[in-house]
């Protein structure tokens, strides 16, 4: 049983004790390496201003616990009076990017209208939610996608995706098999598809588990096919 499965199933009822110390940071991050398998030395400990919580940082997950450790808690922290999810807000800040980092040349792009706005996305070239998300990207507008060809889902995906890198043109060959389902050609023999597997692993220390995943120009991210207006607006906030 991996950490993740192991925090999610001890969430209800979980006893946890850690010796006193001054730092309760340090107290909290030791209780739970005392008693939580595997706990990662990666992980972040973080005393919130929510009624004396701790937030526990595991990389794909948060989750909160006590000034003595002895419970974790998994859910939203949501503010009463304004309706706010301070989880969600905590989360999305912590999966941030610096955009500047990103290995743009490791993708290829689509430009919409005068692509003046910038988005990332690692897409799989059988994901039916990328193609929705490149239809709503479509109708934005004022976009340049840069697309990272993330194979993941399909048996056949490594394949269509080398074809796809390997075409003339790339960002043609993605909108033509997106759009309508026409194959680009087979890639020659000498095409060089490393990029793929570099892109597998870039995906893996972004935490990346599933398509498509987007980032703004601002290193936000946004998981799945979102709703037009919802993604203007991300986008305006973006610049």
């Amino acid at each position: 049983m991996n950490i993740r499965d192991w925090l999610i199933a001890a969430v209800a009822a979980c006893a946890l004790s850690g010796p006193a110390h001054a730092d309760a940071t340090a107290q909290v991050r030791r209780a739970l390496a005392e008693h939580v398998p595997g706990f990662p030395a990666s992980a972040h400990v973080l005393k919130t201003p929510y009624s004396g919580l701790y937030e526990v940082d595991i990389g794909d997950h948060v989750f909160y616990t006590d000034a003595q450790a002895k419970y974790l808690f998994s859910g939203d922290i949501i503010e009463a009076h304004s309706g706010t999810n301070l989880t969600q807000l905590r989360v999305q800040q912590l999966q941030r990017v610096d955009w500047n980092k990103l290995p743009l040349k490791d993708s290829f792009s689509v430009v919409y209208g005068k692509g003046a706005r910038q988005v990332a996305v690692f897409e799989d070239p059988y994901c039916p939610y990328c193609r929705a998300l490149d239809r709503t990207l479509a109708r934005i507008g004022n976009l340049t996608v840069h697309v990272f060809l993330f194979p993941v889902i399909s048996q056949d995906s490594p394949a269509k995706s080398r074809d796809i890198w390997c075409a003339p043109k790339p960002g043609q060959a993605w909108v033509e098999w997106m759009g309508s389902h026409k194959s680009p050609p087979p890639a020659p023999a000498q095409c060089d598809s490393q990029v793929l597997k570099a892109n597998l692993k870039l995906g893996e220390s972004l935490d990346i588990q599933s398509t498509p995943t987007m980032f703004l120009h601002d290193g936000s991210r946004i998981t799945g096919a979102v709703d037009q207006a919802v993604l203007v607006r991300r986008l305006d906030a973006a610049k």
